[in-house]
């Protein structure tokens, strides 16, 4: 069971410059149910995890110089109720951008949660059950196993390894760890000047094994056009 006492710090990222969107609008800034794209996904944190834990910091990624823009994305969820709410300016990659939000919590929380900006679908369960699998195992993340054949091919686009699907799982967010580690684990990263794909391969290099709970078919990551059609 999730303890209501926990501290959280939930990151959203959105620092992103949705090239491969091609609609000419940033695709957290793109309209979405009552608002956008990135207030919807804020708004579903806000709603599972308000009056379920206590959320020490609530930081959203932005492009360099994007704060007011990224501050009107957000006009229709209910953030200004969050204390510690923050806009900060990202970097030019994912992981970079991940260390200056965690460089700027500022309230010790015991787990952090790391989300992707684009993913409005989250729901509340995959929430719910990523915090719990992180208080329990330290890092957890939402994966679903591959639908289609798996095959590992050289540079030369030859197959070298026929994979079996029972052993992969296509990850989603949010990825969710216990923060210090994973600030500690960010430090060396950025130190040794390392850049990983995501979070869950900096834990695992330098912290432990991660979880994987089940994911969801739903929660998509808006990255292509067709992807627009899921928003209507």
């Amino acid at each position: 069971m999730t303890n209501s006492k926990t501290k959280i710090a939930i990151i959203i990222t959105a620092a992103g410059s949705s090239t491969r969107i091609g609609s000419g609008i940033k695709k957290e800034y793109l309209p979405f149910q009552n608002g956008t794209v990135l207030s919807t996904c804020v708004q579903t944190f806000i709603n599972s995890c308000k009056n379920r834990f206590i959320i020490t910091d609530f930081i959203i990624t932005c492009p360099p110089n994007g704060k007011s823009e990224c501050q009107n994305a957000l006009k229709s969820s209910s953030h200004q109720e969050i204390e510690n709410f923050q806009i900060i300016e990202g970097d030019k990659t994912r992981q970079k951008s991940v260390f200056n939000a965690m460089c700027a919590v500022k309230n010790h929380p015991q787990i952090v949660l790391i989300h992707d900006g684009a993913r409005p679908f989250v729901s509340q369960k995959i929430i719910l059950e990523g915090i719990q699998a992180a208080q329990e195992f330290g890092a957890s993340v939402p994966g679903l196993t591959p639908t289609d054949t798996q095959k590992q091919i050289d540079e030369n686009g030859f197959i070298t390894n026929h994979l079996q699907r029972a052993s992969l799982v296509a990850v989603q967010t949010p990825q969710c760890f216990d923060f210090q580690m994973l600030l500690e684990a960010h430090k060396k990263a950025h130190q040794e000047e390392k850049e990983y794909t995501d979070d869950t391969e900096i834990w695992g290099k330098y912290c432990g094994k991660v979880k994987v709970i089940t994911g969801e078919s739903k929660n998509i990551k808006i990255t292509y056009p067709k992807d627009l059609e899921s928003l209507k």
